[in-house]
């Protein structure tokens, strides 16, 4: 039966919560994180920038929506040199 208040003591409770402003390492840290794991998923460069540019992906729209493509692609080609170095299969 659902119950229609939190409960503070349940740890099972699920909890949101939003976070003040981003600096600019934790916006780089964030867009790097979303790439590296797509990457390793076996996103390549042009699926992942579709990925980043579609509001669906709230995180890595945010980063694209903020910083652009530039910033978004260099980032992205360094989680591919960082996970594929020797250039490995793409999807």
């Amino acid at each position: 039966m659902p119950k229609e208040e939190i409960d503070p003591e349940d740890p099972m409770e699920m909890v949101g919560i939003e976070l003040p402003g981003q600096s600019e390492a934790q916006l780089r840290d964030m867009t790097l994180s979303f790439a590296e794991e797509f990457v390793r998923e076996g996103y390549d460069e042009e699926k992942l920038m579709s990925m980043f540019q579609n509001p669906f992906y709230q995180g890595p729209y945010l980063a694209w929506k903020q910083k652009g493509d530039d910033y978004v692609r260099a980032i992205i080609q360094e989680a591919i040199r960082m996970w594929r170095p020797q250039g490995g299969c793409h999807a």
